[in-house]
């Protein structure tokens, strides 16, 4: 075979490579199934990330993709992709939306609001409260209560005393997130914090209402919203005695009552010299005994959920137009 003056030149170019360049053996054997492999891997590197996408549009939505193929996915030479801006979440503490007061129709039944906050079908939250006055004279009250139903009252197991009254869907009024609701009607609205459930509690106070100091007032309704127990669940009654333990500036103790029940007492006193001995169960938060220096105690003996009633309570028995007034 005859060899040319550009196959000659061809040739001795390839020489004076050799000589510069080491060769390299490659394996075509091995090369071709990891590039296989490799594209296999950039395509199912794609199917995944086009799944995450359509499952992070939500059940609700579509998300429509155009994705580059795997041979488009990293041009040579070309800036790395930047990431879609996405929406921030919301800041932990921002405000919880307020809703409206709550609706009672007159069948009792409170909407708009969360219901009641114990486990089981039980209907009430029932309380055997004692009370003792100054004077010494004792008084026992039940109270079988909820928040979507109306409730009982009886005095000392009188039925013919008996007083039925409308859901307990009004906590009070209270300024949160600075608008003051008259009418508060979802718990889950007020922080668990102890220290802003106190600084809330402080925001609400108003001159017009209630006697004493503005402490003695955010004593006042701190202890109301305590006092009713199980219509609340275990945080918001942990945040409200935080909050009374931050008002009083001591530290809560074991002790017990005045019946021996154990529990956390904590001693604090209003504007007026009064000091007033705290006990609350350390289980359930739930308030066991308030008893003042002036001579006067108020004790809960029994506190449970409840689905049996006495009677049932009426519009009737409360005099009511409707349970929305009662």
């Amino acid at each position: 075979m005859r060899v040319t003056t550009d196959e000659r030149d061809a040739r001795a170019l390839r020489e004076r490579v050799d000589a510069a360049v080491p060769r390299v053996e490659v394996d075509v054997e091995r090369v071709i199934p990891r590039a296989r492999r490799r594209r296999a891997v950039v395509r199912t590197a794609v199917g995944a990330t086009t799944l995450s996408l359509v499952l992070a549009a939500g059940a609700g939505a579509v998300a429509v993709l155009d994705l580059p193929s795997s041979q488009e996915l990293v041009p040579a030479g070309a800036p790395p992709a930047q990431p879609a801006p996405t929406t921030p979440p919301e800041p932990s503490d921002a405000p919880r939306p307020v809703p409206a007061t709550a609706v009672v129709a007159d069948d009792g039944t409170a909407t708009g609001v969360p219901g009641d906050p114990w486990d089981g079908a039980d209907r009430y939250w029932y309380q055997l409260i004692e009370t003792r006055g100054p004077d010494g004279d004792v008084e026992q009250r039940e109270v079988w209560a909820s928040r979507e139903r109306p409730g009982l009252l009886l005095w000392d197991g009188n039925l013919q005393g008996a007083a039925a009254t409308g859901p307990r869907v009004v906590i009070g009024s209270w300024v949160v997130a600075g608008v003051r609701h008259e009418m508060l009607a979802d718990p889950r609205v007020l922080p668990t914090d102890a220290e802003e459930l106190l600084r809330t509690a402080r925001d609400s106070v108003q001159p017009d209402r209630g006697s004493g100091s503005d402490d003695d007032k955010v004593v006042d309704s701190v202890l109301t919203a305590l006092g009713e127990g199980g219509l609340y669940d275990a945080e918001l009654r942990d945040g409200l005695w935080g909050a009374l333990v931050s008002l009083s500036g001591g530290v809560p103790v074991e002790g017990e009552d005045s019946a021996g029940r154990p529990g956390e007492v904590l001693t604090l006193r209003t504007s007026d010299g009064t000091e007033h001995r705290l006990v609350r169960a350390r289980g359930t938060g739930l308030l066991l005994e308030v008893a003042s220096s002036g001579g006067s105690a108020t004790r809960y003996l029994e506190q449970r959920s409840r689905d049996d009633v006495p009677i049932e309570p009426t519009l009737e028995i409360a005099g009511c137009a409707s349970w929305a007034t009662c």
